[in-house]
């Protein structure tokens, strides 16, 4: 059932349709316009002979004048702007008037050609009532082409408001990627500094680390997903310049399952680490994959946790890319995560 409303609106409002689209409108009003062409000059038939389908040709003219005005005047200038009430009442008078012009046309055709009228008195009013039941043909007509032109209007504002919602949750979950704090750079930096006096060989390692570091944050990062191979090499980036920065710094990494093909959003796990590593001399990281399940947990010598702001972003930012797929706890010394993938 989806594929083939998606097949129908595709048809209606997609652009590479609009010829199949005039020529299956066009060969409707055709048929529905001759049928009343015929209708009305039943008893007269044979006496016209191919002069009915110039009869035919302009009334159709007639009509698609009128549907011409109302695709590309008044739908445009009333409909889609909310003044509906005026567009009704245009709308409703264009459909009247097209039968009634019909009509006249009908006497001066029936007087030119000889022909018998078939009605009585064209001043009756009594034409104007059965003129009615033509008008409500007219008026479906006329309201099928404006409901397109709505569900085009109202599909293109659906996409429109889907682009902003999505690059709004974008740019939230931009501004809640863990990116290195400037404390670290700054630490980083002054280290490398002093390493230059003392140990030149040192020094270029805590930069070359450095470098990796930011060229994933600046290049890997933009994209939405990333293999989680790449994410973890950040991060062990990021633990060997601690190690290399901090006196007596160990950490540990244990992985386990199949993390090859796996894919996660960038910078997920770093907000768990850079706060539990400022007090502490060991950090273990283990991570698990299994049952279509990611876990992973952090443990630290230290009495560090995450802070409570952290703890909020990084909650907002769970929220947004695994809406009530994950299990997040922290306290002190430990920060563990669960994520249905």
């Amino acid at each position: 059932m989806a594929d083939k409303n998606s097949i129908l609106s595709g048809f209606l409002i997609d652009g590479k349709y609009r010829f199949g689209r005039y020529v299956f409108f066009v060969v409707i009003g055709v048929v529905i316009i001759s049928n009343i062409v015929f209708v009305a000059y039943t008893d007269c038939a044979t006496q016209l002979g191919n002069r009915i389908y110039l009869l035919c040709l302009s009334s159709c003219i007639c009509y698609a004048i009128a549907m011409l005005v109302n695709y590309h005047y008044l739908i445009p200038s009333f409909l889609l702007k909310g003044r509906y009430a005026l567009y009704s009442t245009l709308i409703f008078t264009t459909a009247y008037l097209l039968p009634t012009l019909s009509i006249v046309q009908e006497y001066f055709v029936r007087n030119a050609w000889g022909l018998p009228h078939r009605i009585s008195s064209y001043t009756s009013p009594l034409i104007l009532v059965d003129n009615l039941s033509s008008c409500m043909l007219l008026l479906i007509c006329f309201w099928g082409v404006s409901a397109i032109m709505l569900f085009r209007q109202w599909k293109n504002q659906e996409e429109q408001l889907s682009l902003m919602e999505y690059e709004y949750l974008q740019s939230e979950i931009n501004k809640l990627k863990g990116q290195a704090t400037p404390s670290f750079l700054s630490k980083t930096l002054r280290k490398a500094s002093a390493f230059i006096l003392t140990d030149a060989r040192k020094a270029n390692e805590v930069l070359m680390e450095l470098g990796k570091m930011l060229r994933y944050q600046l290049y890997d990062c933009n994209r939405n997903d990333v293999l989680l191979t790449s994410e973890m090499a950040h991060l062990n980036n990021f633990l060997h310049i601690e190690h290399l920065n901090k006196d007596g710094f160990r950490y540990e990494i244990q992985t386990s399952g199949n993390l090859g093909n796996l894919f996660i959003p960038p910078l997920l796990f770093i907000s768990l680490i850079q706060d539990m590593t400022e007090t502490s001399t060991f950090l273990k990281i283990n991570v698990v994959y299994e049952n279509s399940s990611l876990s992973f947990r952090c443990e630290c010598n230290g009495e560090n946790s995450l802070s409570d702001d952290k703890t909020t972003s990084f909650k907002r930012r769970l929220d947004l890319q695994f809406p009530g797929r994950y299990e997040l706890v922290s306290g002190a010394g430990i920060a563990e995560l669960k994520i249905n993938l």
